[in-house]
């Protein structure tokens, strides 16, 4: 893989728990982290049969992976499957997302497929779904509101999360969260590795329930400049979670990044819509409608809930193939793992490395853990930004170097740091606590261009 664009690396081990204590009150929580819940076997997500997500698609096909993954969830409890859920903040509040796929509940808007009749049917089929008046469309939900987290809707007894599961008994959960999450370090570095776990949590949950979650992720920003350099890494992060879960993923900032404006409104923040006569119109998905973040979004929730209900609920065949090949390497000095393009996401474990450093010459602590390999070859200068997120019981560290041990960088959750052409050497190895205790585990990488 050859590059001269800056590149961002991103790596999050995800099983256990993070270094950042949980927040008071999270219900269910037992302090002591549920890895992936549910789940296929995706011990070996370099082998044949685990869908890659490519980063640069607006969403992530439904495959035979991804199909079998949805089994395995709604395995685990009977549910509605005339219902799904909205979890989020202020872009799930709004009545522009999804609310104008209701029908005769919501008659101020217009349906204007353009085309695409083949939807309809998943929209009938939701459209019969009631809680009292509405629809899951349409349903003011109690797992959503301005200004708050991941961590938010997770907290209370019962929870806003548990509240609207009784309410909805819902098979399917669209999830969103990431810009009010961005806020709750004292940096967006900060910030991240506390998303990390509590997004966690919450598929976790969704998961043991048997509600198959479809992720969204965060929306471009230009309200700052520092917060909007930092969506991609967030943007990563989340897809890189939703592929090691094999779930449904939207990518809102690959997909609107390129509109007029970044399809945001005045405030920089929050997605706009198309208008008729000064009416919002987000169902409308003719061509100049799709100029706009909410006929983007809608139509990319719509198709997605309409792949997952047609593979999940009416047993069709998947819709797609994966398209990525299997990365290759096995992770080891000498065959370490290949970052093939940009962006690139790869989950694995370092119990499946081996221990060959102790101590980096960068840092003076125990890293006596097996460590995994990867290559990342560029052929110009580039500025490149890594970041090591884990869950307990995992305390897994990041390195760039060099093949033959030699350490330019280490950190246990951000480095920032200029390399020069050629080949580099990011390596996670495990760290070794006072006790003698080698916390290996589980992590993700995810890599992606500035």
């Amino acid at each position: 893989m050859r590059s001269v664009l800056p590149v961002v690396l991103v790596l999050a081990a995800c099983v256990g728990g993070g270094t950042v204590d949980p927040e008071p009150g999270i219900e269910g929580d037992d302090g002591k982290g549920d890895g992936f819940g549910v789940r296929v076997d995706l011990a070996d997500p370099t082998g044949p049969g685990f869908t890659r997500y490519a980063g640069d698609a607006a969403r992530s096909p439904i495959t035979l992976s991804v199909a079998n993954r949805m089994h395995e969830i709604a395995a685990r409890r009977a549910r509605d499957e005339q219902m799904f859920m909205k979890v989020g903040a202020s872009g799930t509040v709004s009545t522009n997302l999804l609310h104008c796929f209701a029908g005769a509940t919501q008659p101020r808007y217009r349906l204007d497929l353009a085309g695409r009749d083949g939807l309809l049917g998943t929209i009938e089929h939701f459209r019969q779904g009631r809680i009292g008046a509405a629809t899951p469309f349409d349903r003011v939900t109690l797992a959503a509101m301005i200004g708050r987290t991941a961590a938010w809707v997770q907290t209370g007894s019962p929870s806003p999360l548990t509240r609207e599961l009784a309410a909805t008994n819902p098979r399917f959960a669209f999830v969103n969260y990431g810009t009010n999450d961005m806020e709750m370090g004292t940096s967006y570095a900060t910030a991240l590795p506390a998303f990390h776990e509590q997004l966690s949590r919450l598929l976790d949950r969704l998961e043991r329930e048997g509600v198959v979650p479809i992720i969204t992720g965060l929306n471009p920003r230009a309200d700052s400049a520092e917060a909007a350099r930092w969506v991609p890494t967030f943007d990563a992060m989340t897809r890189g979670m939703a592929e090691a879960r094999q779930l449904p993923y939207i990518s809102l900032y690959r997909s609107t990044s390129s509109l007029p404006g970044i399809g945001l409104g005045s405030d920089g923040l929050h997605g706009n819509v198309f208008t008729e006569s000064g009416a919002a119109q987000p169902c409308v998905f003719a061509a100049p409608a799709l100029q706009f973040n909410y006929n983007v979004r809608n139509l990319l929730s719509i198709e997605a809930l309409d792949a997952a209900r047609r593979v999940l609920l009416d047993g069709e065949d998947p819709p797609e193939a994966a398209s990525l090949p299997a990365v290759a390497g096995d992770g080891s000095r000498e065959r370490p793992f290949v970052i093939d393009r940009l962006p690139f996401t790869h989950n694995f474990d370092t119990r499946r490395g081996a221990s060959l450093v102790s101590r980096w010459s960068c840092g003076s602590q125990n890293e006596g853990g097996p460590e995994v390999y990867y290559r990342l070859s560029l052929d110009a200068p580039v500025t490149v930004r890594a970041a090591v997120l884990h869950r307990k019981p995992v305390d897994v560290d990041l390195h760039i170097g060099d093949f033959t041990g030699g350490c330019a960088a280490r950190a246990d959750v951000v480095i920032e740091r200029a390399l020069s052409a050629g080949d580099h050497a990011v390596v996670v190895d495990s760290f070794v606590s006072s006790t003698g205790r080698s916390n290996e585990g589980e992590y993700l990488f995810v890599v992606h261009a500035l």
